[in-house]
């Protein structure tokens, strides 16, 4: 019979369990047990533990043991030591660590961060000559403009503020995407097409990225709706900040009339499903108390991109997702987050003025992967909420605080990768999938109006009718009233027209 293998928790892990904190669950914990090698294991949802040697770690018990070993191993969780630094005992246990080691760089960090998040005030000053350190190491992560704290000697490198702050980690995958230097891309494939393609191409971009963002949220535009989706993609990219009332005039043009907003909301909202389970709340975001400087912060993120502090697509990444995290309006967030990466990558000079790539509809291919992403963020903080929605779903009670860490830190790696991804596809596929298919038309058009008499319009309609049928027109098409004149002959040399100059189209669409 196997003896069960005592597990002692470590860092942030240990930190939970000693303060009985109501955060959200980690993405990787640290234990120790009585083996000699270290063993790691991982769930079918991601989740790892790390097994470590026992005897390995020297102190198993102090906060500032926990705390060191969190810096030391473990990626930095702002949510955990805000929840952290709001214990009484957890602040004169740094106070303590600080007079015991003033020079230690993870003492100086735990001050300087708790400091940031709380605003605490401690007793200390920096022995003459120490070091300045930083907070965040750029070969791990992903960094912003730096700022030096004078009192710790900390070097605060994060992205965002203590409003909102994403991390992103510096993964295998990630450093692969960005090497790719996308940006460079665009303005190479853009310069190798002909402006009259080109300018035909972005007008079916325009449109598939209009459609599509609609379509990841089953709704079905009308005209007016859809023209003025597009008038506002045509906008973005505007230099400014963003405003609240710049964010309540995009509002106003993506939604219906009766839903425009003048302001952000007032009260509490939350997203839940259609159907026999609408008093289940799938998102409940922060209070409308939060939304202000959550907000401002989100800016100076979107801001980073067009300074040239980081990428551009992590700047739209952080930036977009986070709106709608704070989902500050009642209606619009969803198309007005993916509006948002158009915005912050056209004023980052990723995308020129005249061009739209179509990321929404990248999206919509891989649905699910993007819902996880979003769910990522907002099952595991609602699932920390106590809260009562009446039977219809008009109003919801909430039980339990929501403190402003709860919301504030967010790790957005695998968004960024997937990102980054998206945008990979459109230049290197989408784009030119679209040029491909002009380029053929254009030829077809060419050697088919040498004998064929027909109207341009229907000339066009049986190109692209053939076309979806990968070089056939088929029985049923062919009683359409505009080509049933054809005889068995004209439609075999339409169709060997098509397939000579769309044939590497098709071999692309696959």
């Amino acid at each position: 019979m196997n003896t069960p293998v005592s597990r002692i928790p470590l860092g942030y892990q240990a930190l939970i369990h000693r303060y009985q904190l109501e955060v959200p669950a980690l993405r990787r914990v640290f234990v120790a047990v009585d083996r000699a090698v270290e063993t790691r294991t991982t769930t079918a949802i991601g989740e790892e533990t790390i097994e470590l040697p026992r005897q390995r770690i020297a102190d198993r018990e102090s906060l500032a043991g926990q705390l060191t070993f969190a810096f030391k191993r473990e990626e930095l969780n702002l949510t955990v030591l805000a929840a952290l630094f709001q214990q009484p005992e957890a602040i004169q246990g740094v106070q303590a660590w600080l007079a015991a080691r003033p020079s230690s760089k993870y003492s100086r960090i735990a001050g300087h961060l708790a400091t940031w998040l709380t605003g605490h005030a401690f007793d200390y000053r920096l022995p003459p000559g120490s070091p300045r350190v930083r907070l965040l190491d750029p070969q791990r992560y992903v960094v912003g403009p730096a700022h030096t704290d004078p009192k710790f000697g900390v070097i605060s490198n994060l992205l965002g503020d203590r409003h909102f702050s994403p991390l992103v980690r510096r993964t295998e995958r990630l450093d692969s995407l960005l090497a790719a230097d996308l940006a460079a891309k665009v303005t190479t494939a853009l310069q190798s097409i002909e402006p009259e393609v080109l300018a035909r191409a972005v007008d079916y971009l325009y449109l598939s990225e209009t459609r599509s963002t609609y379509s990841i949220e089953d709704e079905m535009p009308d005209h007016s709706r859809a023209v003025k989706f597009r008038r506002l993609l045509e906008l973005a990219g505007e230099p400014g900040l963003l405003t609240e009332d710049q964010l309540c005039q995009w509002q106003n043009q993506v939604v219906d009339r009766r839903s425009a907003e003048a302001s952000y909301r007032t009260g509490q909202n939350w997203l839940s499903r259609p159907g026999r389970f609408r008093n289940i709340a799938d998102f409940i975001p922060p209070p409308a108390g939060q939304i202000p400087p959550m907000m401002d912060s989100i800016a100076g993120l979107a801001s980073l991109g067009a300074d040239g502090a980081i990428d551009p697509v992590i700047a739209a990444t952080c930036a977009s997702f986070g709106f709608v995290f704070v989902h500050p309006f009642w209606d619009g967030n969803g198309r007005l987050h993916r509006f948002l990466l158009h915005h912050v990558l056209r004023q980052a000079g990723f995308t020129p003025k005249e061009v739209v790539l179509p990321l929404s509809a990248r999206m919509l291919q891989q649905l699910a992967r993007y819902s996880a992403l979003l769910k990522g963020y907002s099952r595991p903080r609602t699932d920390l909420l106590d809260y009562a929605l009446d039977a219809d779903s008009d109003t919801i009670m909430l039980r339990t605080p929501q403190p402003p860490w709860l919301y504030a830190y967010w790790d957005a790696t695998e968004a960024c990768e997937f990102m980054l991804e998206c945008a990979q596809a459109c230049v290197d596929e989408d784009l030119q999938v679209e040029i491909t298919y002009l380029r053929a038309h254009d030829a077809t058009v060419r050697q088919l109006e040498g004998w064929l008499d027909m109207r341009q319009s229907a000339l066009n309609t049986l190109i692209d009718i053939v076309v979806q049928g990968r070089g056939t027109l088929s029985k049923a098409k062919r009683t359409h009233a505009l080509f049933a004149h054809l005889t068995d002959d004209e439609v075999a040399r339409v169709e060997a027209a098509v397939l000579e100059h769309f044939r590497v189209y098709l071999e692309r669409i696959g």
